[in-house]
C-alpha cells in the first residue's frame, strides 16, 4: 500500500471534514433544527480566549448572533398565506474546500499550543486546520401550495476552525469537529 504525503493527508482530511460538516449542516436546515451550536460563539474555549463572535452575513444583511440566524431560518419556514410552518428543503449540489491555515492554534489547549512533541503534532495534524468551505445548491420553500415561491439557488461560504473539544477528546459526542468562524449566505 502506497504511503501518502502530509500534503495529500491534509487535502484528504479537509475534504472529509467539509463533507461531514455540509452533510450535518444542511440536514439540520432541512429538518428544521437549530444550527447555532456549530458557531464559535457557543464554544467555551473560544469565548474564554476572547475570540471574536462569528461573522454572519445573510443576503447582504449582518446577523448579530447564530441564534438570530436560527430565528431567521424559523421565519423562512412560514407559508406566506397561512402563517403555518412549511417544508424547506436544501439540496447541496457541490462544495469546495481550501485550507487557509494548516496549523491553527487560537484558543487551543495548552498541550497543543506548546506542542513540540512529534507524537502530539502528528496526532493533531489534521485537526488544526482552518479552512474555507464554499457550498452551492438549491433551496425549495414550502410544498406545492398556491403561491409557493419556486426553487432558488444558494451559495454559502464558511470559514471553519477546529473545535478543540473534539481534538482533545475525539470520542466526545454531540460536538462537531469544526466550528464556524465566518458565514456568508446568498439565495438568488
Amino acid at each position: 500500500m502506497a504511503t501518502i504525503s502530509k500534503h495529500e493527508a491534509i487535502i484528504r482530511s479537509s475534504g472529509e471534514a467539509a463533507r461531514a460538516f455540509t452533510d450535518w449542516y444542511y440536514t439540520q436546515l432541512t429538518d428544521g433544527k437549530p444550527v447555532s451550536s456549530c458557531y464559535v460563539n457557543t464554544n467555551a474555549k473560544y469565548l474564554a480566549a476572547s475570540h471574536p463572535p462569528a461573522d454572519i452575513c445573510i443576503n447582504g444583511q449582518v446577523v448579530a448572533t447564530p441564534e438570530e440566524w436560527d430565528a431567521l431560518l424559523e421565519q423562512q419556514r412560514l407559508i406566506t398565506f397561512t402563517q403555518q410552518k412549511g417544508k424547506v428543503k436544501y439540496e447541496v449540489e457541490g462544495f469546495d474546500v481550501h485550507v487557509i491555515n494548516k496549523d491553527y492554534r487560537f484558543a487551543a489547549p495548552a498541550e497543543i499550543v506548546a506542542a513540540t512533541d512529534a507524537k502530539m503534532m502528528q496526532r493533531t495534524e489534521d485537526a488544526r486546520l482552518m479552512m474555507v468551505v464554499t457550498v452551492a445548491g438549491s433551496v425549495t420553500f414550502g410544498g406545492k401550495e398556491k403561491g409557493t415561491p419556486p426553487k432558488q439557488h444558494f451559495s454559502d461560504v464558511f470559514v471553519l476552525v477546529p473545535n478543540w473539544d473534539y481534538v482533545t477528546r475525539p470520542k466526545f459526542k454531540g460536538h462537531k469537529r469544526y466550528l464556524v468562524a465566518s458565514h456568508t449566505y446568498r439565495a438568488y
